[in-house]
């Protein structure tokens, strides 16, 4: 049902929070139309609004990001000199100490890899809060609900205007209608109708006037007039319908979106390069060059799929951005980099300073070590891992008490040489340890 509110524990305030902002600003809108002498709120301009509102939010964030970019892209030149002696190594040794190198240079300036993670995880609940406040714009815009209870009393004084509204929607070329008429069912309630008629294009409403003979209701007639021009966009699209897979002049919504998304993604990926990378950073170059395809063609799929509303914000999204990269990119490059660095320096030692645990590692750090096999054995995880191997080896037949098992091979297993700390090591020590212990006369 549409018309109900998102009610999720993390999407629910969400859009709670999303749907008063939208309010506010159709209430904005409705006064500063009002003066002009417009009888309805545009919905397309609430959402540009909307876009506005909500990008500059979240611009604090975003120029973090930017900052943090191009820091790492000035100090590749210390990575690449600090981590020269790896190059070319494949050991994990190797790797890990070039990872740690890296760790350090990165520490040293205050920023790491997963920096522009936040933004991203962020982003994520606003854009689905954001789809759901406007495919449900009623819901979250209390004169909007009004009005359409008002509709709604006026169609019921007809005895079959349930049918006649299934036979209108059944009929209809908007996309989004067919989706709330499955919800309709055969006795919908009246949130139901409204999510049917919020989806009405101005030719479905002349029909269903006209099938049940209401055209001489002043209310309904001003009232449709008001929604059609509500919904209406360039070109007379409706923005609350999705441009789906026919040919028509609503699919330039998602090539704009898609062309933009690209530019967008060139942009950022060109900020970000440099030609002293090292190997982590090659990888997310890559990573990068591979968005700058599948993000369009991703906007694309969702803004032919979904309602216009949604590639308008997409769109709207996109000038954003693209303006914001080339800000930042101009400050950045009339900035002393020497001089830059050493201040992120100073409050990057400032704010180590402070820490309670300056030797504590981030998430980060802790993720790359786990990942490199660089865990103290006193760490929890390296106890799990000896838990794990410890419990493995119980399913297992001792192979110094198996058939047919050669004492030498099992002299050979034992005196193999692992990595320290490696879960084979481990596996090794316990083998080792239960060996001994059945040579005593034990039966571990």
């Amino acid at each position: 049902m549409f018309l109900t509110r998102e009610d999720g524990m993390i999407l629910g305030p969400v859009c709670w929070l999303l749907g008063k902002i939208f309010n506010w600003i159709y209430m904005f809108v409705g006064f500063i139309g009002s003066h002009m002498g417009f009888t309805y709120v545009n919905l397309s301009v609430c959402v540009i609004l909307f876009t506005f509102v909500l990008r500059g939010a979240l611009f604090p964030l975003y120029f973090k990001q930017q900052r943090s970019s191009k820091i790492m892209s000035f100090i590749q030149p210390e990575i690449a000199k600090a981590t020269k002696k790896y190059k070319g190594k494949t050991d994990q040794d190797s790797m890990m100490k070039q990872q740690q190198e890296t760790q350090k240079i990165q520490k040293k300036y205050g920023v790491s890899m997963a920096s522009g993670c936040l933004t991203s995880l962020i982003q994520l609940p606003i854009f689905y809060g954001l789809y759901r406040v406007i495919q449900n714009i009623p819901a979250y815009v209390p004169s909007m609900t009004k009005k359409y209870s008002e509709i709604v009393d006026i169609l019921s004084t007809k005895t079959d205007y349930i049918k006649a509204i299934s036979d209108v929607a059944g009929e209809s070329k908007v996309s989004t209608v067919t989706m709330a008429l499955k919800q309709m069912g055969d006795d919908p309630t009246r949130n139901q109708i409204i999510d049917v008629l919020d989806k009405f294009a101005k030719s479905d409403w002349d029909k269903l006037i006209s099938n049940l003979d209401l055209a001489g209701n002043a209310t309904l007639t001003s009232y449709v007039d008001q929604f059609h021009n509500m919904n209406q966009f360039l070109f007379g699209l409706n923005i609350a319908d999705a441009p789906g897979w026919k040919l028509s002049i609503a699919l330039v919504v998602p090539i704009v979106s898609a062309l933009l998304q690209f530019l967008q993604t060139k942009i950022s990926m060109k900020s970000s390069q440099n030609n002293n990378m090292d190997s982590n950073q090659q990888t997310a170059n890559n990573m990068m060059k591979g968005m700058m395809y599948y993000m369009p063609i991703m906007s694309l799929i969702f803004c032919i799929t979904l309602p216009i509303a949604i590639g308008l914000y997409w769109i709207v999204g996109s000038v954003i951005m693209i303006i914001s990269q080339l800000i930042v990119d101009a400050y950045y490059n009339h900035q002393d980099k020497d001089e830059l660095l050493a201040k992120c320096a100073e409050k990057a030692a400032k704010k180590q300073a402070k820490k309670k645990n300056p030797d504590k590692k981030s998430f980060y750090e802790r993720m790359m070590d786990a990942q490199n096999g660089n865990v103290p054995t006193e760490n929890s995880q390296s106890e799990n891992i000896n838990k794990m191997a410890s419990s493995r080896l119980k399913s297992y037949v001792n192979p110094a008490h198996s058939v047919n098992v050669d004492s030498d091979d099992v002299t050979r297993r034992e005196n193999v040489n692992y990595k320290p700390g490696s879960i084979g090591a481990k596996a090794n020590i316990m083998l080792k340890y239960q060996n001994n212990s059945n040579d005593k006369g034990g039966n571990k």
